[in-house]
Parts: structure tokens; C-alpha cells; sequence
């Protein structure tokens, strides 16, 4: 009887210690990874979650949760995780962002912890991206400086070398394409969104123009400043520039040739992949002038409870050669760490465009404001009425100075 009893209480513990086994199985780590690349039909949303199953598969036990969020609804929707203490283990940001997560209460680790001279010493120097006030608010996945892309064909037939020498060269190409063909001669963001105030620097830059100086005081009344607004609002008045199209509607028409120029970084060969359009049909160039970033960027959720686990993640989606090298050919995005660019893969007009662009990236003063996107909304706002002939340009952008003024105050 008693070895009966044995006999049971043996089968028991051996039941018993497989469904704990099976538990703690199910039970495995979770890791969400959050970005716009895998929401978007732009040559990442196949190829990154098939990279990420490789590190799942060197790191047993640990499953990851890709999680596609749209680019236009990151900001607010990761602000409201992070406030929720749901946010995902990792996410994607773009620099015109940095400011406002790199200043959150309890948004995102503080990545020099885990980025030490040996690793970056391995980067090209866009790594300083993700670095705000000493704080490294998150890991540069693609340093991405603004550049030109030109439609090959309409430059052709205006007869204009899609590679302006300096900004007046490029605002006369772009009035030579809309003569002689029809189509807008440049597409710029011009709706009310803070991206359109942000790719409005590169145009105020090259005439000394800027909203805020480096001391963050309102500066829209500048000579260089009214000068820009001035410009673009003739361009507009002319036919040569879309009025208030965001940058989907812009990227569409520069696919069905109706844009000569546009200002996009490298992510652009794979959106334009998406929409159609043969990559032997538009071409880069440089422009001659300062651009501001427009990299993308991993963070680390400060409430992630596998922090160690999920930097491990991000490192290997940045720096694992064999992915960046496919990301690049699948999107167009180039990678982080200097000794890869030593592949032949990059020694191409493409490429060569943006890494002679780099040196030449420039952070807007408004990024450091937590203000940001009150002032970059107010100056949208103003620059449509202006646009709409609904206010002369001097007045309006002195009574936006005084606006600007009060929104930093309050």
C-alpha cells in the first residue's frame, strides 16, 4: 500500500512539474517593438519582422510583439502609453520629435548607460541625433539628412540640371519646370503640421531667416525670414508650388510626375517603390545649404521591465550588418555604423548624396523648446493666412512675433 501511495504521489509531482513546465513556457518574456515601419508599405514591413524572428531565435524564451503604429499618430499615441505606463518595451521616433520625449518625465532611458566609447566609436558621427542637453534619448536607426529628389524627365524637358547650385538656382529650376511642363516645379509642405514648419528651416536657413534665434527668442520678423515667406508665397501665387498639401498627397504627385522637386531623406527610394515608380526615374542631389535631421530613432520606454533584453534588440536592428545591408536595398535608409558603408552596395550617386549631406545637418533652435509644436503650429497658421492673401507679410509675421512670444511666456 505504501509503495502504492509512492507510486501515485510520483505520477502526481511528474503531472504537476510538466503543467508548471508548460506554464512558465507560455509565460516567456515579452518585448513589443513599435514603428511606422512596419505599418507602412515602404520596403520595411516584410523584411524587419523577418530580421527580428532571427534574434528571437538566439535568444530562446524571448517573443516580440512587432507593433505597428502610423507615423502621423506616434507622437500623441506614445504619449499617452507612456502616461498610461503601457508604452512599448521599444519605439520609434523621428528627430523633430526628440525634444519632447527626450524631456518627458519617465518617457525614455537614458542610453549612455549602454552606449559606451568602445560602441560608438563604431558609428558615423549623426549618432549625436539622439542626444539632447547630455541626456542619449535614444539610438540613431538611420541617420537621415534632407536632400533634393528631382523627377529626371521634367528636369530634362525645362532643361535644368536637377543639381542647383545655391537657392535662388534651385527656386529658378524650380520656376523653368512648372514654365515648360506644367507640373509644380517643387512640392512643399505647406499645411498646418509642425513637419511643415520644420522643412520651412531649410528654405528660411539659406537666407539667414529662422523663427527662433539661439537664445529661443522669437525672431519671424527677420529680414531672412520675410524674404522666405515672400518666396514661397510668389511660387505659390505663380501655380510653381501645391498650396497646403501634406506630404502624402506631395509624394503621390512626385510619383505621377506632377512635382519636379521635393525635399525627403533616404526612406524615400522605398515609399516611392510602394507607390510605383521606377527608381531609374528620379535621381538625389545635394542642397546647397544646411538641413536639418530627419532620422529615425529607437528609444527605450523607461517603465520597459527588460530593459537589458530590449537595448540588446535595438542594437541588433541598428548595428547586425546583414540587416542594415537589406534594409538599405529595400528602402533606401542608410545604416549607422561607419565600417559598412565600406560595402560596395553603397558606392553609388544615391548613397554618396546623403553622406556628403550629413556634415551639414543642423538642429532648428525651436527643438529646444518644449513649446516646439505651439510655435510650430502658430507660424503654420500665419504662414497659410499669408499665403491665402488674408494678411500682408511684414504685418503678419510681426503680430506672429508677438504671438510666439506669448506662447513661450505662458
Amino acid at each position: 500500500m505504501i509503495r502504492k501511495s509512492m507510486l501515485v504521489l510520483l505520477v502526481l509531482l511528474v503531472l504537476t512539474g510538466a503543467v508548471f513546465a508548460g506554464a512558465k513556457k507560455e509565460e516567456g518574456v515579452r518585448i513589443q517593438f513599435a514603428s511606422w515601419m512596419v505599418a507602412e508599405e515602404s520596403g520595411g514591413e516584410v523584411w524587419l519582422p523577418e530580421r527580428i524572428a532571427v534574434w528571437e531565435s538566439q535568444n530562446p524564451g524571448v517573443k516580440v510583439e512587432i507593433v505597428p503604429i502610423g507615423w502621423e499618430d506616434t507622437p500623441n499615441k506614445v504619449t499617452l502609453q507612456i502616461q498610461g505606463n503601457n508604452a512599448p518595451d521599444v519605439f520609434t521616433i523621428e528627430s523633430l520629435w526628440l525634444g519632447k520625449f527626450a524631456k518627458m518625465p519617465g518617457a525614455v532611458v537614458d542610453l549612455n548607460r549602454y552606449m559606451d566609447s568602445a560602441f560608438t566609436s563604431r558609428l558615423v558621427p549623426a549618432y549625436k541625433g539622439g542626444e539632447m542637453d547630455g541626456k542619449m534619448a535614444g539610438l540613431v536607426w538611420n541617420p537621415n539628412p534632407w536632400v533634393l529628389v528631382y523627377n529626371k524627365s521634367l528636369a530634362a524637358a525645362a532643361g535644368v540640371s536637377g543639381e542647383p547650385k545655391n537657392p535662388s538656382d534651385f527656386l529658378g529650376q524650380a520656376q523653368k519646370i512648372h514654365s515648360a511642363t506644367g507640373a509644380f516645379g517643387a512640392g512643399l509642405m505647406l499645411d498646418i503640421e509642425e513637419y511643415s514648419a520644420d522643412t520651412f528651416h531649410i528654405l528660411m536657413w539659406a537666407n539667414g531667416g529662422d523663427m527662433l534665434d539661439a537664445g529661443l527668442k522669437p525672431v519671424v520678423d527677420s529680414a531672412g525670414t520675410v524674404q522666405t515667406v515672400r518666396l514661397v508665397k510668389d511660387m505659390v501665387d505663380k501655380g510653381a508650388v501645391p498650396f497646403g498639401e501634406e506630404v502624402r498627397n506631395l509624394r503621390t504627385l512626385f510619383a505621377k510626375k506632377q512635382v519636379g522637386f521635393f525635399f525627403e531623406g533616404p526612406w524615400i527610394a522605398g515609399v516611392l517603390d510602394g507607390q510605383g515608380m521606377s527608381r531609374d526615374d528620379w535621381q538625389v542631389s545635394p542642397w546647397p545649404g544646411d538641413v536639418q535631421p530627419a532620422s529615425h530613432i529607437l528609444c527605450l520606454a523607461e517603465g520597459s521591465k527588460h530593459k537589458d533584453l530590449a537595448w540588446d534588440l535595438m542594437k541588433f536592428v541598428v548595428t547586425d550588418e546583414t540587416t542594415t545591408k537589406e534594409y538599405f536595398n529595400r528602402t533606401g535608409l542608410m545604416p549607422l555604423v561607419k565600417a559598412q558603408y565600406d560595402d560596395p552596395i553603397y558606392d553609388n550617386p544615391y548613397s554618396k548624396t546623403f553622406l556628403a549631406q550629413m556634415p551639414s545637418l543642423r538642429n532648428p533652435n525651436v527643438w529646444a523648446s518644449q513649446k516646439k509644436f505651439e510655435v510650430e503650429i502658430a507660424f503654420m497658421e500665419d504662414i497659410q493666412k499669408i499665403l491665402l492673401g488674408e494678411g500682408a507679410v511684414e504685418a503678419t509675421l510681426s503680430g506672429l512675433k508677438a504671438k510666439i512670444a506669448k506662447i513661450l511666456a505662458e
